[in-house]
């Protein structure tokens, strides 16, 4: 990753620790970071006329989508998700352990668990809230949906009621 034209590498994380960061996304990348590396870009960040701010931020969702294979605000939601005491104790009590687990993993689980003998609504709404993107980032929402299919969709959910 880059933050100021200055190159970082982020060591592996396991989903625990990715779950923490992301109480404070915007900068997820310098918690993940080594030390010595966090506190360069603690140095970038603080050097006047730099766009280190926006870049650490910029970098820190884009790593988030990389390594779930989803958008940043999905995975975010996802892990919100999977911290709520219900989802948290199935997901301990089937046996996921986010020590062992990548950011991925652990959010590819909370997905399937959450949806596990759900219908067809249920997963619909579930689906439409991890995709809408939160206020700002409408312009990267791309869900792949043939507007017309969506709009049949919702008014067979609205019909199933």
């Amino acid at each position: 990753m880059r933050v100021a034209g200055e190159i970082f590498h982020l060591p592996y994380r396991p989903a625990a620790e990715w779950v923490s960061a992301l109480e404070r996304p915007s900068v997820l990348a310098a918690l993940l970071a080594e030390a010595e590396d966090r506190n360069r870009m603690a140095d970038l960040v603080a050097a006047p006329g730099t766009w280190a701010v926006e870049d650490l931020r910029r970098e820190s969702l884009r790593i988030l989508a990389e390594a779930t294979g989803r958008t940043w605000w999905e995975a975010g939601r996802l892990v919100s998700t999977s911290v709520d005491p219900e989802t948290l104790g199935r997901l301990v009590l089937a046996g996921v352990d986010p020590w062992t687990r990548s950011i991925g993993e652990w959010c590819a689980a909370t997905y399937a668990l959450r949806l596990k003998g759900a219908d067809e609504k249920y997963r619909l709404r579930f689906d439409f809230f991890l995709s809408v993107p939160p206020p700002g980032e409408e312009d990267e929402w791309d869900d792949g949906l043939d507007p017309v299919a969506a709009a049949e969709a919702v008014a067979a959910m609205k019909r199933g009621r």
